[in-house]
């Protein structure tokens, strides 16, 4: 965590890029008081933002909109992702010995504060994944709760709120309805909860499709079936999240969770709370991936190694973690063996190997990102001077930029007064 709280104070540059432009205008009524709920609402891409524009919006009024203050926003909900993961891994954790504990928690925190992910730490608008993230994880978190509760209902209707929170944070986050139900059918009330649970994912999905549009400019959905073999080399490489940029890995990474999902399912097979929120975790991973590549992959396979979607891929590599202590070893600590448990040790070291080697060639990327943002800061700053040139690099319309400027400075841009970092 400390390497990335680095990384935005050294590479975080405030100014807004891309998407963050067209926060512009909500901004501005924001403070005015006349910015309708419809606006918030309203579809970006195939995204209904709704909580990471309220998010947004919050952030930038009380910060004059300095984005750095998003980025480390985005690293405090990375961190609160963290201690629920360590959390939800206790019943795992606690009989498997000091070491192991330690191990587990330090590869866990790698892969979860990975460089690979660089663009999300690095561009304050991608707070979407963070808050997608840490909602998906309390979903499954407090469903697997409730399992032991004689009076489920808090952690339910917890668990149906983060829910809502995930899919008006990432279009994919609709599959958190499946994992969260995944989870519940373990529940003695089951036959109660399961209905009510789908009628609030129906309900939920009905009002995020209300007024849907395709984006015009995306490719055909129907580049999967036509290209087969481009649409698993996207999902290899949207899988491979913090373990290494290579389809290789992914498709390693999503066969590992399937052998050890079911190894660890059978040997705690009476004990669906230990294993049951990692295979949930590992599924929303995996079909995030499936969603994004039938939505992404005419733009060709190689962008399934976007770096904003490690944020969420990252999921599964974690999952591998408990799963594998899980299955390696059963019930007492008097059944961990020797060999079992360097065995897991050799399996945790060489996860955290990948994702330290990954992070080696992405601090890189981001001091490049950081540089051209600080020479396209400068140009915002002499914009009566800037070349088109310049300002694109900010927005793909640099006509735009000029006309979003003068509102800019009138909602009180921090970037205008001093440095502004």
């Amino acid at each position: 965590m400390a390497i990335v709280v680095l990384l935005v104070l050294r590479h975080g540059v405030n100014v807004p890029f891309w998407d963050q432009w067209e926060l512009v205008g909500p901004l501005t009524r924001f403070q005015d008081g006349t910015l309708g709920w419809a606006e918030i609402f309203r579809q970006h891409n195939e995204h209904r933002m709704v909580v990471p524009k309220i998010v947004m919006l919050s952030l930038a009024s009380l910060t004059g909109w300095n984005v750095v203050a998003e980025m480390l926003a985005g690293i405090l909900l990375a961190a609160a992702v963290l201690g629920l993961l360590v959390a939800l891994a206790r019943p795992i954790l606690r009989p498997a010995g000091p070491m192991v504990r330690l191990w587990a928690t330090f590869t866990i925190s790698a892969m979860l504060f990975s460089q690979a992910q660089w663009q999300n730490w690095l561009w304050g608008w991608q707070i979407q994944w963070f808050l997608g993230a840490l909602a998906a994880v309390s979903s499954i978190a407090l469903a697997t709760w409730s399992l032991e509760k004689a009076r489920p209902w808090v952690y339910v209707v917890g668990a149906a709120v983060a829910a809502l929170v995930c899919q008006f944070s990432i279009a994919s986050g609709v599959v958190v309805w499946m994992c969260g139900a995944l989870v519940f059918a373990f529940h003695a009330q089951r036959r109660l909860i399961l209905p009510l649970w789908f009628a609030a994912a129906v309900a939920a999905s009905a009002s995020f499709l209300a007024g849907y549009e395709r984006a015009p400019a995306h490719p055909s959905l129907l580049a999967a079936v036509e290209h087969p073999f481009s649409f698993l080399v996207f999902l290899g490489n949207y899988l491979s999240g913090p373990l290494g940029r290579h389809a290789a890995i992914g498709i390693a990474a999503a066969a590992g969770f399937g052998v050890l999902a079911v190894i660890a399912a059978r040997r705690h097979r009476r004990e669906p709370r230990v294993i049951v929120p990692w295979i949930a975790l590992g599924a929303f991973a995996g079909a995030n991936a499936v969603l994004t590549g039938i939505g992404r992959v005419g733009m060709g396979a190689g962008r399934g190694l976007s770096s904003h979607y490690v944020t969420i891929a990252l999921l599964l590599s974690v999952s591998l973690v408990p799963l594998g202590i899980a299955a390696f070893r059963a019930g007492s600590d008097a059944g961990w063996t020797s060999l079992q448990r360097r065995a897991w040790m050799s399996g945790a070291a060489l996860l955290s190997l990948l994702t330290i080697l990954g992070d080696i060639g992405e601090w890189k990327r981001a001091a490049d990102h950081a540089r051209e943002m600080a020479t396209a800061r400068g140009c915002l700053l002499a914009i009566e001077t800037a070349t088109d040139d310049c300002l694109g690099r900010l927005y793909p319309d640099p006509a735009a930029v000029r006309a979003w400027e003068p509102q800019l400075r009138a909602i009180g841009w921090s970037g205008f007064v001093g440095s502004g970092r």
